[in-house]
């Protein structure tokens, strides 16, 4: 998959934190998803660890219309699995 950094986003400030995500997320909206803007990740460094995930297989996206998109259902089961029992 391609670099997520190659798209166009403000690399150190967030944008506002949407009140309900859509199904179909940004890289910066799948971090906010996850609450890497709360502790202490500027939206690069959410991205690069959001593809870190990617390319280790802990975390599955969509590539379409030349963009890398999350499925919340996937940013969920994401969430099941690194939670702890």
């Amino acid at each position: 998959m391609e670099n997520v950094t190659s798209q166009s986003i403000d690399r150190q400030t967030w944008t506002t934190r949407p009140e309900v995500f859509p199904e179909l997320m940004t890289p910066v909206e799948a971090a906010m998803f996850l609450r890497l803007d709360q502790v202490g990740h500027t939206p690069e460094a959410a991205i690069r660890t959001l593809n870190y995930w990617r390319d280790k297989g802990y975390l599955k996206a969509t590539k379409y219309a030349r963009r890398i998109w999350y499925l919340k259902s996937q940013l969920e089961e994401f969430l099941k699995a690194k939670t702890e029992i």
